[in-house]
């Protein structure tokens, strides 16, 4: 039987450290969550990992290695980010806590995050988040350790989720459309509006960003996304008939 956090998928990106991978992996199985997810680990020695999560071996063992974050996210419908420098767009920004809440009352695929020991995720890896995970610390320590950062997150979440048992979930939200469809989706956007002109002086990532936000805000379903794609590939092939 799955437990009430097994839609939780931990993503480490570039993570340096096996220790580290072994801590996030205990993490994760003290407190129930789905799955570990690695992204381009350059330097994973899977027996330190073990050695660091004793009683988890199964969480490393059964990790899903991925070239790119879009495919460690593909089949998430909420991404969220973890960061500790401010950032320039305009993402949103929580702390652990409110992210649990937000995950425990809508229970739908969700990917979390974390960045590399040395300087954290770059503005390309963020492009699928919706908002950011910023935890709360003094000006004179203002990092945490990767396996830190996981075992601080996993809390929050598993306390958000004791907090919410007898509520009612937003059963609703399980028609909310994949990361993946959802870019394919503002892929075929951004084809048009390079075509219609709107790019010239905008930065395609940010625009694009912005899209991947907007419909996690409108939580877009996957019948609302086919009949929004098949608008946009009318425009795309009238935008490219032009240019003949």
């Amino acid at each position: 039987m799955a437990g009430p956090l097994e839609h939780i998928t931990i993503v480490l990106v570039r993570p340096q450290q096996s220790g580290n991978i072994g801590v996030a992996a205990r993490a994760i199985a003290n407190h129930g969550i789905g799955g570990l997810s690695l992204v381009n680990p350059p330097h994973f020695d899977p027996e330190r990992a073990r050695w660091m999560a004793p009683k988890s071996h199964h969480i490393i063992d059964s990790a899903h290695y991925c070239a790119t974050v879009s495919e460690a996210v593909a089949d998430a419908k909420v991404v969220y980010a973890t960061t500790a420098r401010p950032r320039t767009r305009g993402w949103p920004v929580l702390e652990p806590l409110a992210i649990g809440q937000a995950i425990a009352k809508k229970p739908v695929p969700t990917a979390i995050l974390f960045g590399p020991e040395d300087c954290g995720l770059s503005n390309a890896d963020l492009d699928l988040a919706e908002a950011l995970l910023h935890f709360p610390t003094t000006d004179a320590v203002s990092s945490l350790n990767l396996g830190q950062a996981v075992t601080a997150t996993v809390t929050a979440l598993a306390s958000a989720q004791r907090q919410q048992m007898g509520a009612k979930p937003d059963t609703s939200a399980a028609a909310i459309a994949t990361i993946a469809r959802r870019e394919a989706l503002v892929g075929r956007v951004i084809s048009v509006l390079g075509a219609s002109g709107y790019l010239k002086g905008r930065p395609d990532d940010v625009v694009a960003n912005t899209l991947i936000r907007l419909s996690g805000r409108c939580e877009l379903k996957d019948e609302e996304l086919n009949q929004l794609m098949g608008m946009v590939k009318q425009l795309d092939w009238w935008f490219k008939d032009q240019a003949h």
